[in-house]
């Protein structure tokens, strides 16, 4: 009898200790995440939208992100054919002549701006985000090129679609991803389905570069901002309509210009996210109370169900935009080069890889002092590298508006925080 006892007693004092467990989880009492200073983020009980999920059941989002490393498309553009199509790269148009011309943009519309031969530090060795392969650190130079003072405004690619008839695959797919609450009521009573890693991100018909928050939005006031919902592809036809030898610029050439000629800085202008405690690029700023400490690095990994309540609350914009910002906003970098940081993700050339070995040939990209020369990134792959964050950053959830930050993307998807600028051959 008394064995009975002691085994009544053991099975209650393990049920108090499993129930005590979960009330010390879901108050957040500082494990909730990782932490280890008795901070609370506060979003135990809160229950995401019921949307049908797009991908693997229980699959958890990749860590640390607002969610736009999930946005790729799962299968190709259908032509009006009905065939699977590669997007029409030809943008030539006929002049009155009939004959075929492409006149692309006046070198004031273009905005370039002449980079001189330099050497960097490229990537980062601090360990934020290893899956995304920023580092290690290598040296790298880069020939003289032309790069974008600006990202590419609604206004300029409105030019290029006036001219050429171009179709964004956005148009072309029918749909491109939006976050939840920047879409409307009417809208979103229709969707029934979202991405299950990022489940704040919804599939929008109707949503492209002329409609960025769905059909019944559009371009008002707004085309100065940068152009959304093109596709790598996308970029590249305007690049290539927009000036002879017009291009995107490779990962090294923008992560080059990017920095300002700055050493070992993680941000274009220093290392302090607020200098003066003045804002100075487009991120997210949340009415969600949220820990705040130095170690960024491991609040960067908010569970799938606390990011979804996370963007679910008002962006603040105590920036001074909730969305997008125009092109010119706050100051350049000592290149000259606007919006580096933050307002939207930046297309690149390269084909992301987290081997850095594979973006190089060390045959031929790297000279006798072991200085890697104009990586051009694998000559194959299934994405390519954005760089430079969004305003859908923030580091508690996608600390990647550093310089030396990067993600992956499908060349063929889109979304409501994805852009880019050109380069040129110089």
């Amino acid at each position: 009898c008394g064995s009975c006892c002691r085994g009544y007693r053991v099975v209650v004092e393990m049920i108090v200790f499993v129930v005590c467990l979960c009330l010390f989880v879901c108050v957040g009492v500082g494990v909730v995440d990782g932490d280890d200073d008795g901070s609370s983020n506060g979003f135990c009980s809160v229950q995401p939208k019921q949307h049908q999920s797009q991908g693997n059941e229980g699959e958890e989002r990749e860590a640390g992100s607002c969610g736009c490393g999930s946005l790729s498309r799962e299968k190709r553009a259908v032509t009006e054919e009905g065939d699977s199509s590669d997007v029409t790269m030809n943008v030539l148009t006929e002049d009155k002549d009939g004959n075929e011309s492409s006149e692309g943009e006046s070198e004031e519309e273009a905005g370039l701006i002449f980079i001189e031969q330099g050497e960097f530090i490229m990537g980062s060795d601090k360990g934020f985000f290893p899956e995304d392969g920023e580092g290690p650190t290598r040296k790298v130079r880069v020939s003289p090129f032309f790069i974008g003072a600006y990202e590419v405004s609604n206004e300029r690619f409105k030019h290029f679609v006036d001219e050429t008839g171009y179709v964004t695959e956005a148009e072309k797919f029918g749909n491109s991803f939006v976050v939840e609450q920047f879409v409307s009521e009417e809208v979103s009573a229709k969707i029934d389905s979202a991405v299950a890693a990022a489940p704040w991100w919804l599939p929008v018909d109707g949503s492209d570069w002329m409609h960025p928050e769905g059909p019944d939005s559009n371009l008002t006031e707004r085309w100065n901002h940068p152009v959304m919902h093109v596709s790598w592809n996308d970029a590249v036809a305007f690049c290539e309509w927009s000036r002879p030898h017009g291009r995107l610029p490779t990962e090294a050439e923008w992560e080059y210009a990017a920095s300002g000629g700055l050493k070992n800085r993680m941000f274009p202008w220093g290392n302090k996210f607020m200098p003066g405690n003045k804002h100075v690029m487009n991120t997210w700023q949340s009415e969600v109370e949220i820990p705040v400490d130095s170690n960024v690095f491991k609040h960067s990994f908010l569970p799938t169900r606390d990011g979804h309540s996370f963007y679910m609350a008002n962006n603040t914009a105590e920036d001074g935009y909730e969305l997008t910002a125009p092109v010119d906003e706050y100051k350049p970098n000592k290149f000259g080069l606007y919006n580096t940081a933050g307002n939207v993700w930046e297309w690149t050339n390269d084909w992301h890889t987290r081997n850095y070995r594979e973006m190089f040939d060390a045959t031929t990209d790297m000279d006798e002092d072991g200085v890697i020369v104009n990586p051009q990134g694998p000559p194959t792959g299934t994405n390519k590298v954005k760089k430079g964050g969004s305003f859908m950053c923030h580091q508690f959830t996608c600390y990647r508006y550093r310089i030396a930050a990067r993600m992956p993307l499908t060349p063929d998807s889109s979304a409501a925080n994805v852009g880019f600028r050109c380069a040129a051959d110089a």
